[in-house]
This record gives C-alpha cells, structure tokens and sequence, in this order.
C-alpha cells in the first residue's frame, strides 16, 4: 500500500476507536462529525469535513488517518476539563499549517522534532509528543501505533488484522487472549498453547483490563 493511501482505510466504528484512545464515544462523534447545539445551531466537525446529508442509518467507520488526529486531540486535551471551542481553534492551527489531508496526524511534515502546535503558537508539549512517539511513520504518514509504548508488545496496525490490537510480530489479538483468560484459561498456558512468550500474554491481558478498567470523562460540549 503506496504512501498516503493507508490514511483512508476505514478501520473502527466510532465506538471501538472512542474504547482504543479513551474518549466517550459521544464526544469522538462531536470531533468526526459535528453535531447540532441545544440551540438548533449546527456545529461543524472539528476534524474533517461536514458529513454530507444522506441515510443516517449507513454505519460510519472511521478511517486510520481520523483514528491518529483523535488521538492527537485526546493527547492534547488530556485530562481537562476543555471546552470545544478550544479544541477546535488548536486543530485549526494545524489545519492552516498544512495544506494535506489528515495533518493532525503530519508531525514530521507540520512541525519540527519537539515542537508542536497549541493555541498560543508553537510550543512544546509533553502529552502530545508522548503520543507521537508511539507511533511509527513512513515518511510522514503513521502506520503503526504502539498504545503502551514501544517496549510493551502492543501494537496497532492498520494493515494487519483490521487494525485491531496484536501482539508485536503476531496475529493475535489481545482481545481474543484476553476474553480466554477471562473464561478460566490460565497465562501460561495459553503462553504454550499459541507459541508465545509468557511476558506477552501478560502484556496483553493487562492492556485489556486497562481498556476495561479506564475512566472515560465526558466533556462539555461548548
């Protein structure tokens, strides 16, 4: 698959993207596709462009470049309390900067080593350099996202297994050991019974009870 081309792959429904970086899925739909304010005012996406009007019940996937630009804004926003607003003027920032799709997800084409874009101009900030240090590029596209970071076997790649969390040079999902861990069956052996080291099976397990256990915040809309 030829440079940008991976950006387009629809990957998660929004559910399963909003579970992978820890938003509420309500707030990732607000970031994907807008929504409409108390007030009947439309509010545009603050990543993308306005869905066209059409059947509401066509399923909407989000692609691999939307899934990494929502995890950039999750990194950004972190743990505040951050109303959209601010949000949206940060993303615009880039959005200006970079004349290609997807720039949120560009750092090695929109900023230089360290420096990153708020609202204030370019500064550093850790939270984002930290998420884009898990992830690995080609050229300036990402094509792997390493959710614990590059030493806990965990990796995302949008090119295998459908995106879905693996064990590093595996095709094993960390969902399916985990969901056999859960029904009785013990590390070690499953370990032996799918060729891996114990310390990844671990891995695994533990990045799913991370998932499972993780406190999502809903924010204010505003």
């Amino acid at each position: 698959m030829g440079d940008s081309a991976v950006l387009d792959l629809e990957m998660y429904s929004k559910s399963d993207a909003a579970r992978l970086l820890g938003v509420a899925p309500q707030t990732l739909g607000r970031w994907l596709d807008g929504y409409t304010a108390a007030d009947g005012t439309r509010r545009p996406p603050i990543l993308g462009v306005e869905p066209v009007a059409g059947d509401s019940s066509t399923p909407r996937f989000v692609t691999w470049g939307e899934f990494i630009e929502a995890g950039h804004l999750a990194a950004y926003r972190g743990f505040q309390r951050m109303r959209l607003r601010k949000l949206r003027k940060y993303a615009s920032i880039w959005q200006r900067s970079c004349d290609v799709p997807y720039p949120l997800a560009r750092r090695k084409l929109c900023t230089t080593p360290g420096s990153h874009l708020n609202d204030n101009g370019t500064v550093t900030a850790e939270s984002v350099t930290a998420f884009f240090d898990r992830i690995d590029f080609e050229g300036d596209i990402p094509v792997r996202y390493w959710p614990d970071g590059r030493d806990a076997h965990i990796v995302v790649d949008p090119r295998r297994q459908f995106g879905a969390p693996i064990i590093e040079g595996t095709r094993m999902g960390t969902e399916v050991l985990h969901g056999m861990y859960t029904a009785g069956d013990p590390a070690e052996w499953l370990a032996h019974a799918y060729s891996l080291d114990l310390v990844q099976v671990e891995a695994a397990i533990r990045f799913e009870q991370r998932l499972a256990n993780r406190k999502i915040i809903a924010y204010q809309a505003a």
